[in-house]
């Protein structure tokens, strides 16, 4: 089985060398207005090109299109084959591994400049339905999306899985919202120098997507409002190596009730970057009215530099028996890249000025050198009222990691990263063992 599924993988990979890399291609990001600072004047004629009916068969992905190219129906997505190796053994510490991270299959339908479907199911550890929505474009400043899909927060959340710098996303993420059901607003104002979301959600738990029993499914018990705001202020006035700045800061508020009842808490568990648990709130403790998260966020991009930082805060009132407490937990990343070769950084997959293909096999594509450094606090009161176990759970983590990205083209990628996370307390002899583990990571994506 092993055998066909290697062999299937190089069969995919030898079509990614021949697809032609010259065709229209959709971008994979959540924020449809999420536009590189800097405009590419190529990449525009090739937009403006008018495309024709009938199948198409490109780097995006295949489809149909129809009325003279105006509607099209594409079928697309990625397939992430992972290894983990971890430096320590032990309880809780992990296994070396080789999975399949993530199989998510896309279809998507596009009518005119107007409307949208979007859906993509999972087929990996958890299968289910990831996104199911759709959208309305009455206006480049208004528009309005319903369904299920990633909520408007979190910066390394929003940017697509086929362009994370690392096989896994960084302590922030933990305390942001994931999938949700519900609507939003959203568009492009003051010039196109800032994109806003505004959105009524189910409410989920924090990092959850909301897939139970391999349906659309959400793990709440109220409803929040969720807001953000991200701006290029320098995007149109230069100097140019300011044009790539990006300033922005989300906003969430909204009530969370459960119960002392297994599997009724609606309180969100805490993992590492090698996807260990590493905190939990005690059993019969459970949300108990308000939770509200800020999160200020910026990344900077020009020519071959990239950084991306994000700031969460995540409040939450939680009752344990008799005690109720407004917990407070909190977590920040900084993230550097610098793309050695052949292309330039950006918070969308790269694209390398060179591809590597068969039919031009002298170029080696793209190469990206990146560092990370991430931390998790979680709150010391909890603790001390009991809401946490010591000996099971950290109350802090702090993450260092480096590695190398290489992108042959457009739709196939192989990075190694090296992550190492020390902890505060989490074991009974005082300090959990540092987690030291190496990933690697082959990429296919449309």
């Amino acid at each position: 089985m092993m055998k066909v599924f290697l062999l299937s993988m190089l069969m995919v990979t030898l079509y990614c060398l021949f697809v032609p890399t010259d065709g229209y291609a959709q971008e994979d990001t959540f924020d449809t207005f999420q536009e590189p600072a800097v405009k590419n004047n190529t990449d525009k004629k090739k937009k403006s090109k008018r495309r024709k009916s009938g199948f198409f068969f490109k780097d995006s992905g295949t489809g149909y299109r129809w009325s003279n190219g105006r509607n099209e129906i594409r079928l697309g997505g990625f397939l992430q084959l992972d290894s983990r190796t971890y430096f320590e053994d032990g309880i809780d510490l992990g296994k070396d591994n080789f999975l399949l991270r993530r199989i998510q299959p896309l279809l998507e339908v596009r009518l005119g400049k107007t409307y949208r479907f979007y859906i993509l199911p999972s087929f990996s550890a958890a299968p289910g339905i990831l996104d199911v929505y759709a959208e309305r474009r009455f206006h480049r400043s208004f528009n309005l999306r319903a369904g299920k899909f990633k909520a408007p927060f979190g910066l390394e959340r929003l940017q697509s899985a086929t362009a994370l710098a690392f096989n896994e996303r960084a302590f922030p993420t933990n305390l942001a919202p994931n999938r949700e059901i519900g609507a939003q607003i959203f568009g492009e104002i003051l010039g196109g120098t800032t994109e806003y979301q505004l959105g009524i959600f189910s409410g989920n738990i924090d990092n959850s997507a909301g897939l139970r029993d391999s349906v659309i499914n959400s793990n709440n018990s109220g409803f929040d409002f969720v807001a953000r705001v991200f701006a290029h202020p320098l995007k149109h006035t230069g100097p140019e190596f300011l044009e790539g700045l990006g300033l922005g800061i989300a906003y969430s508020y909204g009530t969370q009730r459960g119960s002392s009842q297994a599997g009724d808490a609606n309180l969100p568990a805490f993992i590492s970057p090698g996807q260990q648990s590493i905190a939990r709130y005690a059993r019969g403790a459970h949300a108990d009215g308000s939770r509200e998260r800020i999160g200020p966020q910026l990344y900077y991009h020009w020519g071959p530099f990239g950084i991306m930082s994000e700031y969460t805060i995540s409040q939450q009132n939680i009752r344990f028996g008799t005690v109720s407490d407004k917990v407070t937990n909190d977590a920040f990343q900084v993230q550097l890249s610098w793309v050695l070769l052949n292309g330039d950084a950006s918070f969308r997959r790269m694209r390398p000025s060179k591809p590597f293909a068969l039919e031009s096999i002298g170029s080696l594509g793209a190469v990206q050198l990146v560092a990370r450094y991430s931390a998790l606090n979680l709150d010391t009161k909890a603790f001390a009222h009991g809401l946490f176990d010591r000996d099971r759970s950290v109350s802090k983590a702090q993450d260092f990691g480096i590695g190398i990205n290489w992108y042959l083209n457009r739709n196939v990628k192989f990075q190694i990263d090296y992550d190492q996370t020390h902890f505060s307390h989490g074991a009974a002899d005082h300090h959990r063992p540092t987690e030291k583990i190496l990933f690697s990571r082959m990429q296919i994506a449309f």
